[in-house]
């Protein structure tokens, strides 16, 4: 059985050329790298160099033999992303969503779903969010819309309703809402991991700035000393709490609300069946 170190090496220089610039990709010395070579030629038991002017390149014999250690590395990769993948799907739930706020409301009431099993959350887009379902990286995702392809299932969770957080000075912080069209041109404080939110602000409020904070903590810090409007949601409210002087007033536009799907494959429903029937 040939070593896994010495079909990197063996890869590594079919990459570089030289034996000099190999070494130096694997933080070896060229001695060592060197003795590798022939360490391979040892275990195979034919040449796979040829030497020419001080010069070590493959042999005919030698650019085989590195095509299939690639291959191998390849596969050993897979098999062991695969094998670390399996493990962590028997001991965790993962939860990919479009959106903070849904993660907020529904990780706790997963935790006590599956008392057993980890939960873990993260934020991507939509089409990451797609593509690690169909891979079996996310057992469920978040969406706001369903997916209809009879490949998934989908079940409505909840909703969200975006709102300006104002100062009590603003002159549209004792108003019953608020338009994107009237807070258009102002400037925001606002976490940066917002998700599908982040494009809904922007493309309705085009001349406002955004000043992006990394967290809610520090929004709260810097907002605690700032006159600037925030962004809160009805969900983040209910269960967040309001902020410290100020007032949350909801943005009338349609595109202000948003409706959340959680979503799996319908090969794995039967395994969060508990789960969705929880759904209201």
């Amino acid at each position: 059985m040939i070593d896994t170190y010495l079909l990197e090496h063996l890869v590594a220089f079919k990459k570089h050329r030289t034996l000099s610039e190999a070494a130096q990709a694997l933080h070896l010395t060229q001695p060592t790298l060197t003795r590798s070579m022939h360490k391979l030629e040892e275990e195979f038991g034919v040449k796979l160099f040829a030497r020419e002017k001080k010069r070590l390149y493959l042999n005919e014999t030698g650019k085989v033999a590195a095509e299939y250690a690639e291959n191998i590395l390849r596969m050993q990769e897979a098999m062991e992303e695969q094998v670390r993948l399996t493990d962590r799907r028997h001991k965790t739930i993962t939860v990919g969503s479009c959106a903070p706020g849904p993660l907020l409301e529904l990780t706790p009431k997963l935790t006590a779903a599956f008392t057993q099993m980890a939960i873990s959350t993260e934020m991507a887009d939509e089409q990451s969010l797609l593509t690690g379902l169909n891979n079996k990286t996310y057992q469920m995702i978040i969406l706001t819309h369903p997916l209809e392809d009879e490949l998934y299932y989908s079940k409505h969770c909840g909703s969200e309703q975006l709102c300006a957080c104002l100062v009590s000075e603003h002159k549209y912080a004792y108003e019953n809402s608020v338009t994107f069209a009237q807070m258009n041109g102002e400037s925001f404080l606002m976490v940066s991991e917002v998700g599908v939110w982040d494009a809904i602000v922007r493309k309705h409020m085009p001349q406002s700035k955004f000043l992006l904070l990394s967290g809610s903590e520090s929004l709260i810090e810097v907002a605690d000393t700032s006159s600037l409007p925030t962004f809160s949601t009805d969900l983040s409210i209910r269960i967040l709490g309001m902020r410290r002087h100020r007032f949350s007033i909801p943005f009338a536009d349609e595109d202000a609300h948003m409706d959340f799907y959680c979503i799996c494959l319908e090969s794995e429903y039967q395994h969060l069946a508990k789960w969705f029937k929880q759904l209201s």
